[in-house]
C-alpha cells in the first residue's frame, strides 16, 4: 500500500500538482481509489472526493468551486463530465495514468518527503462536498486533525484488533465509508475487503465472512425482510418456533444478568434458529454491526440483538468528520446513538438543536463564509437536528430541524420518526409524511414491488396491508399527528429526477413538487387510498 500511493505521489508531482492545490477524485470504491487520496494527501495537495453517478454539471460546478487544479476519473466515461479549462489542466485516467503510475513504482522521494514535512495537522486536509437535500451542495473544508484525531477516538471506544476483517461497501465520496471503513481500518489494523457493490453484498459477505461491517440502516432493514419473507412461506410450526427463538434472544440480550434458565432457552433457540439465521445473514463471525447515516428503527435493532449479533447505532455529519457519538458493546440502549466519543462535547440549545465541539468539526464551508458564519459559533457546530440527552448520557435524535412542519391547526410534527415507524413494514420501500400548513396529516408511500411478490400480494391486498402498519403506527400517535390519508406510488424516487439526494435522502421539497396532484387528491377527496 505504502509502496503505490508512493508511486502515485511521484506521478502527481510529475503532473505538476502543488502544495495546497485541489485535486478531483471521481471513481467507484476501487483499490486504485485509495492510492489517489494518500498520494494526494501525502504532497500537501487535496482531496476533493466526487460521486461518480452526479451530473456533469455538479461535477463541473464542484471543479470550479473547489479550484480544482488536476482532476482523477475512473475512466474515460467519468472523465468526460469534466472540461479541461480554467483552474483545471487535466484530467487522468485510474486505468490508464494512474496504472502506468503504478507499474513504475515510487519515485522522488526526497521531493514527496519534502512535501510531507511541510504537513500540519491543522492544514487543509479534503473539501467534501455534501450531498443536500435542499439547495446548492456545500464544500465541507476538513483539516488533517479532523481526520485523524476522530478517527483515533472512533478506535478507542470499539474493541478492534489485528485480527478483524471487514467488508467495504459505502462510497469512498461520503464520509461515512471513506473514514470509518478506511481511516479506522488502518488504526485497528485489520483486514479490509473492497465490495463490488450493493448488489452483490449479500454474497459477499458470506464468502468473506466479516467479524465487523459498517452500514447504513436501509441493508439491515432488507436482511430483515428477507428473513421474515422466507419464515412467512415456512409451515406454522417452523414460524412458531421462530417466533419462540427471536423472543428468547431479545429478552436474553436486553436482560443484564441472566439466570441460569434463561441461558439454557438462549441456548436451544441458537442451536434451532439463531446459529442459521447468523450464518446465512452475516456469515457466522460477524461481532458487531455499525449503523450510520439515518435513523435505525427498534423492531431491526432488537432482531439483530436477538440472534447475537449487535447493531451499535451510531451519528455524525460531513460537517463533524463522519462519528460524533456511538453505540458500543459496554455501553448501549435502544433507540439512542449512543455516547459522545472522548474528546466530543454535546448539548442542546433551547430549541432542541443539537450542538457539537469536537476535534472533528470543520474548518468551514468553501468559500462560503456566511454559512459558515450560521453553524460555527463559539466553536459549537449548529448540526440542524433535534434531540435530547437522557440521564445516563445517551443522545437520541429525534428530528431533522427543517423537516419539522406546522399543521392549519398549529400543532408541529416531527416526520421523520413517522417515516421510521412506517418503514417497519418490509413491504414500505420508502415514505414521505406530509401535511404543512394542511388540515391533517398525509403520507407518499413506495412499496416494495419484490417484497409484495414474495408473498403473492396483489395491488388491493398490499393496499390493505399497509393500511394495517399504518392504523399500528397511528395507535401510538395524537389524533392531530395521525396519517388520515396515504397514496401508494408505482416507483421509487431517483437521483436523476432530483428527489434523492446523493446519500439518498428524500429531497422533500422536490418530492412535492412532483407528486403535488396527488398530493392535492388526499386533500380534496378525489383520492384517498386508504
Amino acid at each position: 500500500m505504502q509502496r503505490d500511493i508512493l508511486a502515485v505521489a511521484a506521478g502527481l508531482l510529475d503532473a505538476g500538482v502543488r502544495h495546497g492545490e485541489s485535486v478531483i477524485l471521481m471513481s467507484e470504491n476501487r483499490l486504485e481509489w485509495l492510492y489517489c487520496d494518500f498520494a494526494i494527501q501525502s504532497i500537501g495537495a487535496v482531496t476533493v472526493p466526487v460521486y461518480p453517478n452526479v451530473s456533469a454539471e455538479a461535477v463541473q460546478v464542484i471543479a470550479r468551486d473547489s479550484a480544482a487544479t488536476f482532476a482523477i476519473a475512473s475512466d474515460g466515461e467519468l472523465a468526460a463530465k469534466l472540461d479541461v479549462g480554467g483552474t483545471l489542466r487535466k484530467v487522468a485516467l485510474m486505468d490508464r495514468e494512474v496504472v502506468q503510475w503504478v507499474r513504475q513504482g515510487p519515485r522522488s522521494l526526497s521531493e514527496i518527503a519534502s512535501r510531507l514535512s511541510k504537513v500540519s495537522a491543522d492544514d487543509l486536509c479534503t473539501i467534501v462536498y455534501t450531498s443536500g437535500t435542499t439547495g446548492t451542495p456545500k464544500g465541507v473544508e476538513l483539516a488533517h486533525r479532523c481526520l485523524v484525531d476522530l478517527s483515533r477516538e472512533a478506535v478507542k471506544a470499539h474493541p478492534l484488533t489485528e485480527q478483524d476483517v471487514s467488508i467495504s461497501w459505502l462510497p469512498y465520496a461520503h464520509v461515512f465509508g471513506r473514514f470509518n471503513d478506511i481511516f479506522d481500518g488502518i488504526l485497528y489494523g485489520g483486514q479490509t475487503w473492497i465490495s463490488r457493490g450493493p448488489d452483490h453484498l449479500a454474497q459477499e459477505i458470506r464468502e468473506i465472512r466479516p467479524t465487523v461491517m459498517c452500514s447504513v440502516p436501509r441493508v439491515y432493514e432488507k436482511m430483515y425482510a428477507a428473513v421474515t419473507a422466507r419464515v412467512r412461506k415456512s409451515s406454522s410450526m417452523r414460524q412458531r418456533i421462530f417466533r419462540w427463538a427471536i423472543a428468547v434472544g431479545a429478552r436474553f440480550s436486553q436482560t443484564k444478568n441472566p439466570g441460569p434458565f434463561l441461558k439454557a432457552q438462549r441456548g436451544l433457540a441458537d442451536r434451532l434458529v439463531l446459529s442459521n439465521v447468523r450464518t446465512l445473514l452475516t456469515g457466522g463471525r460477524l461481532r458487531f454491526f455499525v449503523s450510520g447515516g439515518a435513523a435505525l428503527s427498534r423492531e431491526i435493532e432488537e432482531f439483530f440483538w436477538a440472534l447475537g449479533v449487535p447493531v451499535l447505532n451510531g451519528w455524525g455529519l460531513t460537517e463533524t468528520s463522519s462519528g460524533v457519538c456511538s453505540n458500543t458493546l459496554y455501553a448501549h440502549k435502544f433507540l439512542t446513538v449512543g455516547k459522545p466519543f472522548e474528546g466530543v462535547q454535546l448539548k442542546i440549545a433551547d430549541d432542541g438543536e443539537i450542538l457539537v465541539k469536537g476535534p472533528g468539526n470543520m474548518l468551514a464551508y468553501h468559500n462560503q463564509p456566511e454559512a459558515t458564519a450560521e453553524v460555527l459559533k463559539d466553536g459549537w457546530f449548529y448540526t440542524g437536528d433535534i434531540g435530547e440527552i437522557d440521564s445516563d448520557g445517551f443522545l437520541k435524535i429525534t428530528d431533522r430541524k427543517k423537516s419539522l412542519f406546522k399543521t392549519a391547526g398549529g400543532k408541529y410534527i416531527a416526520p421523520v420518526q413517522l417515516e421510521h415507524d412506517l418503514l417497519s413494514d418490509p413491504l414500505i420501500s420508502r415514505a414521505v409524511v406530509l401535511g404543512e400548513s394542511r388540515p391533517y396529516v398525509t403520507a407518499l408511500i413506495v412499496p416494495d414491488s419484490d417484497a409484495a411478490k414474495g408473498q403473492g400480494l396483489d395491488e388491493t391486498a398490499l393496499r390493505t396491508q399497509i393500511q394495517r402498519t399504518v392504523d399500528r403506527v397511528n395507535a401510538k400517535l395524537g389524533h392531530w399527528e395521525t396519517i388520515k390519508y396515504f397514496t401508494l406510488l408505482p416507483h421509487d424516487f431517483t437521483e436523476q429526477s432530483g428527489e434523492l439526494s446523493l446519500k439518498l435522502d428524500v429531497k422533500r421539497k422536490v418530492v412535492a413538487d412532483h407528486y403535488r396532484d396527488e398530493i392535492e387528491a388526499m386533500y380534496t377527496g378525489k383520492k384517498k387510498d386508504s
